[in-house]
Protein backbone atom coordinates (compact mmCIF):
# COMPACT_ATOMS: atom_id res chain seq x y z
CA UNK A 1 0.00 0.00 0.00
CA UNK A 2 1.16 3.65 -1.15
CA UNK A 3 0.20 6.70 1.67
CA UNK A 4 -1.55 9.14 -0.24
CA UNK A 5 -0.03 12.69 -0.85
CA UNK A 6 -1.40 13.77 2.10
CA UNK A 7 -0.75 10.94 4.91
CA UNK A 8 2.63 11.51 3.65
CA UNK A 9 2.79 15.46 4.22
CA UNK A 10 0.57 14.62 7.52
CA UNK A 11 3.00 12.10 8.96
CA UNK A 12 6.33 14.12 7.72
CA UNK A 13 5.05 17.21 9.46
CA UNK A 14 4.29 15.36 12.91
CA UNK A 15 7.95 13.85 12.61
CA UNK A 16 9.28 17.74 11.99
CA UNK A 17 7.28 19.23 14.40
CA UNK A 18 8.96 16.12 17.15
CA UNK A 19 12.18 17.31 15.75
CA UNK A 20 13.01 13.53 14.79
CA UNK A 21 13.31 11.79 11.21
CA UNK A 22 10.69 9.55 8.87
CA UNK A 23 12.45 6.88 7.71
CA UNK A 24 11.64 4.77 4.54
CA UNK A 25 11.60 1.56 6.83
CA UNK A 26 8.88 3.62 9.56
CA UNK A 27 7.32 4.84 6.38
CA UNK A 28 6.68 1.15 5.27
CA UNK A 29 5.62 0.25 8.83
CA UNK A 30 2.96 3.13 9.38
CA UNK A 31 1.64 2.42 5.21
CA UNK A 32 1.19 -0.95 6.39
CA UNK A 33 -0.88 -0.08 9.78
CA UNK A 34 -2.80 2.35 7.14
CA UNK A 35 -3.71 -0.11 4.83
CA UNK A 36 -5.03 -2.66 7.26
CA UNK A 37 -8.76 -2.89 8.18
CA UNK A 38 -8.41 -4.13 11.93
CA UNK A 39 -5.86 -3.10 14.24
CA UNK A 40 -2.78 -5.25 13.92
CA UNK A 41 -0.57 -7.27 16.69
CA UNK A 42 3.17 -6.68 16.30
CA UNK A 43 3.85 -10.52 14.82
CA UNK A 44 1.21 -9.88 12.57
CA UNK A 45 2.96 -6.80 10.96
CA UNK A 46 5.82 -8.32 11.28
CA UNK A 47 4.72 -11.20 8.53
CA UNK A 48 2.95 -8.55 6.22
CA UNK A 49 6.47 -6.43 5.91
CA UNK A 50 8.50 -9.50 5.52
CA UNK A 51 6.06 -10.73 2.85
CA UNK A 52 5.96 -6.86 1.43
CA UNK A 53 9.52 -6.86 1.58
CA UNK A 54 10.68 -10.24 1.09
CA UNK A 55 12.78 -10.29 3.40
CA UNK A 56 13.33 -11.52 6.94
CA UNK A 57 12.88 -8.82 9.85
CA UNK A 58 13.55 -8.83 13.69
CA UNK A 59 10.46 -8.24 16.30
CA UNK A 60 12.84 -5.60 18.12
CA UNK A 61 13.34 -3.74 14.79
CA UNK A 62 9.23 -3.39 14.48
CA UNK A 63 8.92 -2.74 18.08
CA UNK A 64 10.87 0.18 17.70
CA UNK A 65 9.21 1.54 14.53
CA UNK A 66 5.34 1.10 16.45
CA UNK A 67 7.14 2.82 19.80
CA UNK A 68 8.19 5.78 17.19
CA UNK A 69 5.20 6.11 15.72
CA UNK A 70 3.22 5.88 18.37
CA UNK A 71 5.49 8.61 20.04
CA UNK A 72 4.79 11.00 17.30
CA UNK A 73 1.11 10.28 17.03
CA UNK A 74 0.21 8.10 14.31
CA UNK A 75 -0.25 4.91 15.38
CA UNK A 76 -2.04 3.94 19.21
CA UNK A 77 -2.06 1.14 20.89
CA UNK A 78 -4.76 -1.16 21.94
CA UNK A 79 -4.11 -2.39 25.04
CA UNK A 80 -6.81 -4.80 25.47
CA UNK A 81 -6.03 -6.65 21.96
CA UNK A 82 -1.97 -5.95 22.60
CA UNK A 83 -2.79 -4.57 18.85
CA UNK A 84 -1.51 -1.21 16.95
CA UNK A 85 -3.87 0.66 14.59
CA UNK A 86 -3.33 3.81 12.64
CA UNK A 87 -4.53 7.41 13.69
CA UNK A 88 -7.82 8.42 12.06
CA UNK A 89 -6.44 12.20 13.07
CA UNK A 90 -2.62 12.58 12.74
CA UNK A 91 -2.93 15.68 11.99
CA UNK A 92 -3.27 16.59 15.70
CA UNK A 93 -2.46 15.39 19.30
CA UNK A 94 -5.12 13.68 21.39
CA UNK A 95 -5.51 11.08 23.57
CA UNK A 96 -7.16 7.99 21.32
CA UNK A 97 -10.65 6.69 22.50
CA UNK A 98 -11.97 3.62 20.41
CA UNK A 99 -15.06 1.22 19.84
CA UNK A 100 -13.89 -2.44 19.46
CA UNK A 101 -15.93 -4.92 17.64
CA UNK A 102 -15.73 -8.45 19.50
CA UNK A 103 -17.29 -9.77 16.33
CA UNK A 104 -15.51 -8.62 12.94
CA UNK A 105 -12.59 -7.01 14.69
CA UNK A 106 -13.30 -3.63 13.31
CA UNK A 107 -12.10 -0.55 15.15
CA UNK A 108 -13.18 2.86 14.97
CA UNK A 109 -11.65 5.54 16.50
CA UNK A 110 -13.80 8.91 18.24
CA UNK A 111 -12.58 12.07 19.56
CA UNK A 112 -14.28 13.46 22.42
CA UNK A 113 -12.93 16.69 23.89
CA UNK A 114 -15.68 16.55 26.20
CA UNK A 115 -14.99 13.13 27.96
CA UNK A 116 -11.45 13.86 28.50
CA UNK A 117 -12.36 16.75 30.27
CA UNK A 118 -14.31 14.73 32.45
CA UNK A 119 -11.83 11.79 32.97
CA UNK A 120 -9.17 14.76 33.61
CA UNK A 121 -11.36 15.99 36.13
CA UNK A 122 -12.30 12.88 37.96
CA UNK A 123 -8.31 11.73 37.83
CA UNK A 124 -7.40 15.12 39.50
CA UNK A 125 -10.35 14.73 42.37
CA UNK A 126 -8.56 11.67 43.02
CA UNK A 127 -4.93 13.14 43.25
CA UNK A 128 -3.73 10.52 40.37
CA UNK A 129 -1.84 11.46 37.69
CA UNK A 130 -1.81 10.18 34.56
CA UNK A 131 0.70 8.89 32.14
CA UNK A 132 -1.12 7.71 29.15
CA UNK A 133 -4.58 7.13 28.43
CA UNK A 134 -6.83 4.92 25.65
CA UNK A 135 -10.05 4.81 26.47
CA UNK A 136 -11.89 1.00 24.76
CA UNK A 137 -15.19 0.02 24.65
CA UNK A 138 -16.01 -3.25 23.37
CA UNK A 139 -19.19 -4.27 21.34
CA UNK A 140 -20.42 -5.29 17.92
CA UNK A 141 -20.53 -2.23 15.52
CA UNK A 142 -23.51 -1.29 13.50
CA UNK A 143 -22.84 -4.41 10.53
CA UNK A 144 -22.70 -7.25 13.27
CA UNK A 145 -25.44 -6.48 15.08
CA UNK A 146 -27.83 -7.16 12.10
Amino acid sequence: MNLTATQRQVAEDRCAQAGVRLTPARLTAYAELLSSETPLSAYELIARLEKRLDKKIAPLTVYRHLDFLIRVGLVHRLESKQAYIACDHPEHAHESQYLLCTSCGRADELESKQLWKLLDKLIDQQGFERVNSVVEVTGLCSDCQQ
